[in-house]
């Protein structure tokens, strides 16, 4: 079962501004934020899951694997900061889900030079990609059909203005119109039986109007006292993808306030936009008032829902991986959601020739030095390690003041959270995925150590459990016995062996 959102907020009253109340809208989402609101310690009513899950089927967008798995190295190369994202590939709706996740990070990991002086890492990480993607597919990670990929260059939309986030703005507008321009760019709602909420809309070059409304002035008998005044109306909408927050039918002309005013005001979640109008059976030139919402940060609001949707992460750990606060984020949670044995790790070609920058970047792993290239994300991540590991936290003395004559020194304290849970999980399920690596790789010779110092870094780690799992790794006993059941593929029998230990031995260490 796909768990619900760990990014609460409080924002009741940005729910019943936007949505409406819990009376009419029993299956609101309460992760939406006011720009800059702040997070509450204690969510007063977690969402269902199968709401979240209902809100990201509409969302979740992906692409083949095939398509990324054939990819050159020009994918992978860094976003330059300043300039506008293009997607490199066309993500399409997949309402299904249970795909592969692909978490990675841009930032090519320091010394990769000295360490692979012939190869870019961009062009090695193309390589990686699409071996891992494949080796995902053959383990069967993703669920029936063709396996598609959630990819964030591709899968999560650019953002439309520098303030789109869920921390800064959520509501863009209001815009007025009259019906008729707004049938122009809306979309037709779908032929089909399922009831969609939201009412998508991709403007790639945005969208602008200018036109001019009716102004009439009324007495209390609801009759015109003169001829209306005509008002101009000009506005222009960011280009991007957007979903329609709220519409409502505004006075103009000859509609009187009152009558406006009876008019049920759209909201989603419910139904489209256009059924909406034709519903009230609305003439063309009867105006309206909408908002905006960013799909951005509506996919940033539902990522953890929307990251196990998913059946497979593909991690693309290199020695930096964990250093960035996004991929640490999304291995905790999918492996706290879905298990380390739904994890491919695309890192095998990195580790043998830098071995040790990935035993330092497991001792150094750190969720307070995680850095974020969008500073807003930190807060939202940050409070959803500490809900979904029920992280504690003090407060503590962090600084001194003098003080003046009046109030006398004193002392600055600050909410201090202790994520070593977070910590202690991200770090055993790395090592138990790593050594699982090393062992499928292994030699499989008498007296030769192949498994490239997982198993003491357990134990240095204070991983002693682990460290006793991972010691009953034995490859020259399993092709030992592979050889004696003369069996006439024998990798296959060592693969098996490897699997049993790894299921057997190692995940129930994981999942305590």
């Amino acid at each position: 079962e796909v768990a619900s959102s760990t990014l609460k907020l409080d924002a009741s009253s940005t729910l019943k501004e936007n949505f409406g109340t819990r009376d009419n809208f029993a299956t609101l989402d309460s992760t939406r934020l006011k720009p800059k609101a702040q997070f509450a310690r204690e969510a007063n009513r977690d969402e269902p899951s199968d709401v979240a899950l209902r809100r990201c089927r509409e969302l979740l967008r992906t692409v083949p694997m095939e398509d990324l798995a054939s990819a050159d190295e020009s994918m992978w190369l860094p976003p330059v900061e300043g300039e506008p994202e293009v997607p490199k590939l066309e993500a399409t709706r997949d309402p299904e889900g249970n795909g592969l996740f692909l978490s990675h990070a841009w930032d090519e990991p320091p010394g990769w030079a000295e360490h692979f002086p012939a190869q870019s890492f961009a062009a090695a990480k193309a390589l990686q990609v699409s071996s891992s993607l494949r080796e995902a597919e053959r383990r069967q990670l993703h669920e029936c059909g063709d396996a598609r990929v959630w990819v964030d260059c591709a899968s999560l939309p650019s953002a439309v203005s520098p303030s789109d986030h869920p921390l800064e703005q959520t509501i863009f507008g209001p815009y007025r119109l009259p019906v008729e321009e707004l049938k122009s760019f809306v979309p037709r709602a779908p032929e089909t039986a399922e009831i969609l909420g939201y009412t998508l809309m991709h403007l790639p070059e945005g969208h602008s109007f200018t036109g001019h409304m009716r102004k009439t002035e009324w007495d209390d008998h609801g009759r015109p006292l003169r001829e209306p005044e005509l008002e101009e109306v000009s506005w222009s909408i960011p280009a991007g993808w957007h979903f329609i927050r709220n519409c409502r039918v505004i006075p103009e002309g000859f509609i009187s306030p009152w009558a406006a005013a009876e008019k049920p005001e759209y909201r989603p979640l419910s139904e489209q936009l256009r059924r909406w109008c034709a519903r009230l059976a609305l003439r063309d030139e009867v105006w309206l008032e909408f908002t905006l919402g960013s799909l951005r940060a509506e996919c940033l609001l539902l990522a953890d829902t929307m990251l196990t949707m998913n059946s497979g992460l593909v991690a693309v750990v290199a020695w930096n991986y964990f250093d960035r606060l996004w991929p640490l984020w999304e291995w905790a949670v999918f492996c706290a959601r879905r298990g380390a044995h739904h994890v491919q790790l695309a890192a095998d070609a990195f580790s043998k020739r830098a071995l040790v920058e990935y035993h330092r970047a497991m001792r150094r792993l750190t969720v307070e030095g995680a850095t974020c290239r969008d500073l807003r994300d930190r807060p939202m991540l940050l409070e959803a390690l500490e809900k979904l590991f029920h992280c504690s936290s003090s407060m503590e003395m962090v600084d001194f003041k003098k003080g003046d004559a009046a109030s006398g020194p004193g002392v600055v304290k600050a909410r201090i959270v202790d994520y070593s849970r977070v910590e202690r999980f991200v770090r055993a399920t790395a090592i138990a995925v790593f050594a699982r690596e090393a062992a499928l790789a292994n030699s499989q010779q008498l007296e030769r150590s192949d498994e490239m110092g997982w198993t003491a870094l357990a134990a240095e780690l204070g991983l002693e459990d682990l460290h006793h799992a991972l010691k009953m790794c034995k490859p020259w006993d399993w092709m030992d016995a592979a050889r004696a059941q003369g069996g006439e593929n024998l990798d296959l029998a060592y693969e098996a062996s490897c699997e049993a230990w790894w299921e057997d031995r190692v995940l129930p260490e994981l999942e305590r």
